[in-house]
C-alpha cells in the first residue's frame, strides 16, 4: 500500500507540474467565477440560470475530461520513454500497480478538481439568484416558477403507445397492389409512418386524447410540457394559436358525458410550452391514469381571431408529457455530478490503457479515435425512427442489420455524450437512478474495467528495455 500511494503522490506532481495543468487551471477558473458572474440569458430568471449551468457547468465538464485524457495518454509512455519507470519496477512494485497507481493519481486529481469547481459554480448561481432578486430585477414569482420549473428534478411520463400493426396490416393487403414493387418490410414501414403521422395532426374541429399511466402523485408539482405546429413544421407557418387542452376529472359522476375541463390558452406554435396540472387529475383508481385532450377549434370560429383556421401538429419526440417532481434540485445536481465522475474514471483508464502502448501523441490519437468512434455509433443507433413500440422504422433492407450492428458495437464501445446531464439540469429534468445504476455497472465495472485490464495487460508484455531514449 505505500508503494501504491507513492505511486499516486508521484502521479500527481508530475500532473501538476505539466503545463497542460496550469492552462486548465486558469481556464477553470474562468469558467466556475466569471461565467455564471456575467451571463444573463434572454433576460428572465430561468433563462439566467440555464445558461448559467449550460455554459459553466457544461465548459468545466469538458476542460477537465480533455486534461484527463491528455495526462492519462502521457502519463506511462514518458515515463517508459525517459527510463524512470525501470527504475520503479526494480524495486518490489508490479506492472500492474503501476498502472493503477497512474490511474488512481490522474482520477482522484481530476475528480477533486471537479468537486470543487461544481459546489462553486452552485453556490454562485445561488447566490446571483438571491442578489438579482433582492435588487428587484426579478420578482418572488420567478423565483418561485424558477423552484417548480428548473430548481428541481421532473420525471417525464409519456403517453401510452399507440399499436399500429393492426391497420399497417390491413392496410397493406388493401393495397398490396401498389407496394408489390417493395419489400413487405419497407411496406410496412412506409404505411407506418403514414399512419403516425395523420395520427399526429388534429384538423380544425378535430379532438385528440392521450392516456398517460402510473403517474406519480408525491408531488403537488405536475406540468404538461409540448410543443405544436401550425399547418406544417415549417418555421414561417408558425403563428399564435388557440390551444384548447382538456382534462379529465376523476371524480366526476359516471353518468357525465364529458368529464373534460377545459383549459383554453393561445401559444407560439413551434416553442415548448407547459401547463401546471393538479394532483386532482390523477385517476388513483385506475392505476395513476391521466387522459388529456387537445381541441382544435373548427374554421371560421372566433377562436382564431381572424386569422386562418390550420391543423395542430404534434412530433412523437415533442410530447406531450407530464413532469413530475420527484427530486430536490441540490440531489439532481450531485447525480449530474456523479455522471461526469464516471466520465473522468473511463476517460483516464482509456488514457492509461494507449499510454502503456504507444507513444504520447500516437496514445492521444488513438484515443481520441475510440471517442469519435463511440459517438458515431451512438449516432447510428439513434438514427432509425421508432414507433412506439419497440421496433424501428427503416427505410433501406440493409438498414436494420447495419441497425443491430451498430447496437452491438455500442455494447461494446463508449459515447461520452451518454455522460453529459448539463441539458437536464438546465431544463429541470431529473437524471433518473435507472440512468446512474446502468452507467455505473456497464461503464465502470465492465467496459472500464475491461479497458483496464487490458492496459494492464498491455503494460505486463511490453518489453521496456526495446525502447529507445529520443
Amino acid at each position: 500500500m505505500k508503494a501504491f500511494l507513492a505511486i499516486i503522490a508521484q502521479t500527481v506532481r508530475s500532473a501538476v507540474r505539466a503545463k497542460v495543468f496550469h492552462i486548465l487551471f486558469v481556464l477553470v477558473l474562468l469558467a466556475v467565477f466569471l461565467l455564471p458572474m456575467t451571463v444573463s440569458g434572454d433576460g428572465t430568471l430561468m433563462g439566467l440560470v440555464q445558461i448559467s449551468l449550460t455554459y459553466s457547468l457544461g465548459i468545466v465538464v469538458a476542460l477537465i475530461s480533455t486534461t484527463t485524457l491528455w495526462l492519462s495518454c502521457s502519463q506511462l509512455s514518458r515515463e517508459i520513454e525517459s527510463y524512470n519507470i525501470h527504475f520503479v519496477l526494480s524495486k518490489p512494485v508490479s506492472r500492474a500497480m503501476v498502472w493503477f497507481g497512474k490511474w488512481c493519481g490522474i482520477f482522484l486529481m481530476h475528480t477533486l478538481i471537479l468537486l470543487i469547481s461544481a459546489l462553486l459554480i452552485f453556490a454562485l448561481i445561488q447566490f446571483r439568484v438571491k442578489y438579482e432578486t433582492s435588487r428587484g430585477r426579478f420578482t418572488q414569482a420567478e423565483v418561485d416558477k424558477l423552484d417548480k420549473e428548473l430548481r428541481v428534478g421532473r420525471r417525464a411520463f409519456l403517453p401510452e403507445p399507440v399499436n399500429y400493426e393492426q391497420q399497417v396490416s390491413e392496410e397493406y393487403k388493401k393495397d398490396f397492389e401498389q407496394y408489390k414493387s417493395q419489400s413487405e418490410e419497407s411496406a410496412k414501414n412506409s404505411i407506418r409512418a403514414k399512419l403516425r403521422q395523420k395520427d399526429g395532426e388534429v384538423v380544425p374541429a378535430g379532438v385528440k386524447t392521450w392516456t398517460f399511466k402510473n403517474v406519480t402523485k408525491d408531488s403537488d408539482i405536475l406540468f404538461l410540457r409540448y410543443r405544436v405546429y401550425s399547418g406544417g413544421t415549417q418555421a414561417n407557418s408558425q403563428k399564435n394559436i388557440p390551444a384548447f387542452w382538456g382534462i379529465k376529472d376523476p371524480s366526476a359522476p359516471a353518468g357525465v358525458t364529458d368529464p373534460f375541463s377545459i383549459f383554453p390558452s393561445y401559444v407560439m406554435s413551434g416553442t415548448f410550452q407547459e401547463i401546471k396540472l393538479t394532483p386532482n387529475c390523477i385517476d388513483t383508481n385506475n392505476g395513476n391514469t391521466v387522459t388529456l385532450r387537445f381541441y382544435n377549434p373548427p374554421k371560421g370560429s372566433e377562436f382564431w381571431r381572424g386569422t386562418e383556421a390550420a391543423s395542430a401538429i404534434f412530433q412523437p419526440a415533442d410530447g406531450p408529457a407530464i413532469l413530475v417532481a420527484v427530486s430536490s434540485f441540490e440531489s439532481n445536481y450531485s447525480r449530474a455530478i456523479l455522471l461526469a465522475i464516471f466520465q473522468i474514471a473511463f476517460l483516464a483508464a482509456l488514457g492509461c490503457t494507449v499510454s502503456a502502448a504507444f507513444s504520447t501523441p500516437v496514445a492521444a490519437f488513438v484515443a481520441v479515435t475510440y471517442l469519435v468512434i463511440g459517438l458515431s455509433v451512438q449516432a447510428a443507433i439513434d438514427a432509425p425512427i421508432p414507433n412506439g413500440d419497440g421496433t424501428f422504422m427503416y427505410q433501406h433492407f440493409y438498414d436494420k442489420p447495419l441497425h443491430l450492428f451498430a447496437i452491438g458495437m455500442g455494447k461494446l464501445v463508449v459515447s461520452v455524450n451518454d455522460l453529459d446531464a448539463t441539458s437536464d439540469l438546465a431544463s429541470g429534468r431529473l437524471v433518473e437512478g435507472k440512468r446512474l445504476l446502468d452507467s455505473f455497472l456497464w461503464l465502470l465495472i465492465f467496459k472500464t474495467g475491461l479497458i483496464s485490464l487490458i492496459g494492464v495487460w498491455i503494460l505486463n508484455k511490453r518489453e521496456l528495455g526495446a525502447v529507445i531514449r529520443k
